[in-house]
């Protein structure tokens, strides 16, 4: 009996849990978006600076997809607005960045259904936004007369916190100091370098990380990760809040428009931390994004 009370009274007091404010619910979503996004309770984000309040939010749980970006610039064609379609477009030319043979990249990755759960890259930070404006007048028409959301990209303490899944000194986003686990599996898509590929120098006495002789500083056809360049979004294991590839893969654009956190398939280990933050300035194969959902 005191069993049955017991679940009776949880029954009861779940959907106030849901929806006290301190953790946005998936469920007030449409239903045909609730899998994509993980919620994010309210807490405290600590760094060497200090102490933050982050209130709760929604964070889709992994990197928008080239089939998510295509669908975008398709019902933007589609409902005439084709200039904002134009400018939003991924640039291609980008992919010569790499500094290897890229051609089946530059040709397929973007439309190619083998890469459509891929992340997309080489969008510009106005296109990332306009992506976020159309995701979020999708979410309120589905939604109708219930609850209003907006959809932008997260600011750097948000988008840390959220990496960290509620260990405040989590290193990387499963908590662990280390980038492969017990049986020596990759954790993460990054550029893995040995002791050939580092160099100190005799006058700075600084460390640098030289790149391979074919120009892919350790980023290519060292598939060790199980990714030659980027890997698809799901890749890996999620963190405690279900969010994957917050470390590596692709670098995420934050609101700020000039930084991209976690780092790429192309950033060695010490630079995809959860802290970690590079510049993001222009389109590049390194950067992608994913989305941040407040809940009103």
């Amino acid at each position: 009996m005191a069993k049955s009370i017991r679940i009776s009274f949880m029954l009861a007091v779940l959907p106030l849990l849901a929806f006290n404010g301190n953790k946005p619910a998936t469920a007030e979503l449409p239903k045909t978006f609730r899998d994509k996004f993980a919620s994010i309770p309210a807490g405290v984000l600590v760094t060497a600076a200090g102490k933050m309040e982050v209130p709760g939010f929604l964070l889709s749980t992994t990197e928008v997809s080239n089939a998510e970006y295509m669908t975008f610039l398709e019902d933007l064609r589609a409902s005439g607005r084709t200039e904002l379609m134009e400018s939003a477009r991924p640039n291609t030319e980008r992919w010569s960045e790499v500094g290897i043979s890229i051609e089946p990249y530059a040709n397929h990755y973007h439309g190619h259904p083998a890469f459509a759960n891929y992340p997309v890259v080489n969008v510009s930070h106005a296109g990332a936004s306009a992506y976020c404006q159309w995701l979020q007048e999708r979410l309120n028409k589905e939604a109708g007369s219930g609850a209003r959301f907006v959809v932008r990209l997260p600011d750097q303490h948000e988008w840390r916190y959220a990496a960290n899944g509620g260990i405040s000194d989590a290193r990387y986003a499963w908590g662990g100091p280390f980038l492969r686990n017990s049986k020596g599996c990759a954790l993460a898509n990054f550029r893995p370098v040995g002791d050939e590929n580092i160099h100190r120098d005799a006058a700075t006495g600084k460390t640098e990380v030289l790149d391979g002789p074919d120009g892919s500083r350790g980023g290519v056809a060292n598939v060790a990760d199980q990714a030659m360049i980027t890997a698809p979004v799901d890749s890996y294991f999620p963190n405690r809040y279900g969010l994957y590839n917050m470390n590596g893969n692709v670098a995420e654009m934050l609101a700020t428009g000039d930084l991209a956190a976690g780092g790429s398939w192309r950033s060695t280990g010490h630079d995809i931390r959860n802290e970690s933050v590079m510049p993001s300035t222009a389109p590049s194969p390194e950067i992608g994004f994913r989305v941040l959902v407040e809940v009103h």
